[in-house]
């Protein structure tokens, strides 16, 4: 694993090495694969901000905190990254092998006014499929699609990109007009 902690405003003091070092080493108790970790300091008008980025072969965990003490930034960024990858950890290890058409349809559970807590404690662990919709996915054009969105009615859109041939995805974004997101290759 390859630890980079750089700044942007200048140098990294030897305190923050000390301080961030072994606990950025700690993460590969949880991720055996973990390629790298970057760190990335930025002070303005006395507010520290600090990103902290760790990559595996195929998931990105990233935070990002800002404080006035420069320490408490890293090990609030840092308590975030270590929630994400414990979290990570549980639903893999916790992943069923089915695959999603074979797992049962589950029905919403509904409370009964008063119930209060007696909800939580059933459940479930990980996530359950609720639903399973399929529709053609036939070859279209980004802005096709997003008028296909449109008519639906809903947040979000998948097709087939007639440029590419690849499987993407249209959204609408909070802050107005639409977002494509496509795989790597």
């Amino acid at each position: 694993m390859r630890i980079d902690i750089r700044s942007k405003n200048g140098g990294v003091p030897q305190y923050f090495l000390d301080h961030a070092e072994p606990r950025l080493e700690g993460l590969n108790q949880y991720l055996g694969r973990l390629q790298e970790v970057r760190v990335v300091l930025s002070e303005k008008r006395g507010m520290f901000t600090v990103e902290v980025t760790a990559e595996e072969p195929r998931h990105v965990f990233r935070s990002e905190k800002a404080s006035g003490d420069i320490l408490k930034a890293f090990d609030d960024a840092y308590e975030a990254i270590e929630k994400q990858v414990r979290r990570h950890k549980r639903r893999a290890h916790n992943r069923n092998k089915q695959s999603v058409r074979q797992l049962q349809v589950v029905e919403a559970a509904e409370t009964p006014p008063g119930n209060g807590g007696a909800a939580a404690e059933e459940e479930p662990a990980g996530p359950q499929i609720v639903r399973v919709k399929s529709h053609a996915m036939k070859p279209m054009v980004p802005e096709e699609a997003a008028m296909q969105m449109e008519m639906v009615g809903h947040d979000f859109y998948v097709f087939t990109d007639a440029r590419t041939d690849a499987v993407a995805v249209v959204y609408r974004r909070k802050s107005g007009g639409y977002g494509l997101i496509e795989p790597n290759r």
